[in-house]
């Protein structure tokens, strides 16, 4: 078993694709994999402008069948993009994949499909689980990957590459690519509305959709103290709550009774609901720190860190696989930034010292800063498009 991850630094190949198909959310999904996927293709139709690139919305537009923007994917999936596959035959074929999609027979049909095709098969894997005696399917999934895709791309070296290797799906075969980050001038001065709700506040942000293992309830009970130590310390929470499984509902009820204490003492802004983009970038800018108090065990990457990334925000992040990019770039310089996941008072500590320390705020930026830098979405495509020009021309065809 080969253990020799690829981090893409190769020689620059320009694939002679002319048809490429990006699968991931339908437009108009509140699923995060898809806003991810519709950026990529439009950075990489600035890199491959010769090329046909489409996204899921568009390649169904192109068959019989029609379904309703808004949702992840159709029901029948495999089935309706074939069809519309068939209609267009594309050379390669890369593969947003997350749970949504899902780890099954379908997944498997749909592989065993497109190489049936002759079609070239990439797949980014949005979440690296670890198999436990509970949730087995990581264990066949992996190795089904190993045996029907040409390559596998995951968005850092996290210590879960090793379920990667352990499962079967050799080091050659895997890439890393970063998630992309915007860029700082696309936040410039967009924002029209003032945000009155938090003028002359110390705003710390909790973001995105929230549920058990994204932690609020540690930044919940960790706050009070902060408010002890800060003058006019806000938390603002603004992201939808995820009602997927019956717990989630649970979880809702247990930190009620916290998020309404926090409203009426007037420390909690609460915008847990689906916001504009403007208002998201807003909420960003005007925040001194924005927090990620993960709990979560499986690799990943978020968005909305990259966002953070992009507006020049300090982070203070839990330690665990989705920030794992941070804590190679900055967790020997800034410890501070990392305490521990679940750690309470660690936490609340973390967010006192962040807001009063100018010298930590500062160099903080300036991580954050170079990260985003370092990972645009610019960078990301070329990435991209260095690993479609080696599979490709392994393949002969480059161009």
């Amino acid at each position: 078993m080969s253990e020799t991850v690829n981090h893409n630094e190769r020689a620059y190949l320009k694939p002679s694709l002319k048809g490429l198909v990006l699968i991931g959310p339908m437009r108009g999904s509140k699923n995060g994999i898809g806003s991810y996927t519709e950026r990529l293709i439009t950075e990489l139709r600035k890199a491959l402008p010769e090329c046909n690139i489409l996204g899921t919305s568009e390649l169904i537009g192109t068959g019989t069948i029609k379904v309703k923007e808004g949702q992840d994917l159709p029901s029948d999936w495999p089935g309706t993009l074939l069809e519309s596959i068939d209609k267009i035959h594309p050379e390669l074929v890369h593969i947003q994949h997350g749970l949504y999609m899902g780890h099954n027979n379908k997944m498997s049909f749909f592989l065993d499909s497109l190489r049936a095709r002759g079609i070239t098969v990439v797949v980014t894997l949005h979440g690296v689980w670890p198999s436990s005696f509970i949730r087995r399917w990581p264990v066949t999934f992996y190795r089904m990957l190993a045996q029907k895709v040409d390559k596998v791309i995951v968005h850092q070296d996290d210590k879960t590459l090793k379920c990667l290797l352990k499962n079967g799906i050799p080091g050659d075969m895997i890439d890393i690519i970063p998630h992309g980050t915007w860029c700082s001038k696309e936040i410039g001065n967009e924002i029209s509305n003032p945000l009155d709700d938090t003028r002359n506040r110390r705003v710390v942000l909790f973001a995105g959709n929230i549920f058990r293992r994204k932690g609020l309830h540690i930044v919940l009970n960790a706050f009070p103290a902060v408010v002890k130590k800060i003058g006019g310390a806000c938390l603002v929470v603004v992201g939808n709550k995820r009602k997927t499984f019956f717990w989630d509902n649970l979880y809702h009820l247990w930190i009620k009774r916290k998020i309404n204490g926090g409203k009426r003492e007037g420390w909690l802004l609460d915008r847990m609901e689906y916001v504009s983009d403007d208002e998201f970038w807003a909420r960003i800018t005007s925040a001194e720190v924005v927090v990620f108090p993960y709990l979560r065990v499986y690799g990943s990457a978020s968005g909305i860190f990259h966002r953070a990334l992009a507006a020049g925000r300090p982070v203070i992040c839990s330690k665990v696989p989705t920030f794992w990019e941070a804590v190679e770039a900055w967790g020997e310089e800034l410890k501070e930034l990392f305490p521990p996941a679940g750690d309470v008072e660690a936490w609340s500590a973390a967010m006192i010292k962040i807001l009063t320390d100018d010298g930590l705020r500062k160099r903080a930026t300036e991580a954050s800063i170079m990260l985003g830098h370092n990972t645009s979405w610019s960078v990301a495509a070329e990435k991209h498009v260095q690993l479609y020009g080696s599979i490709l021309s392994s393949k002969g065809k480059i161009g």
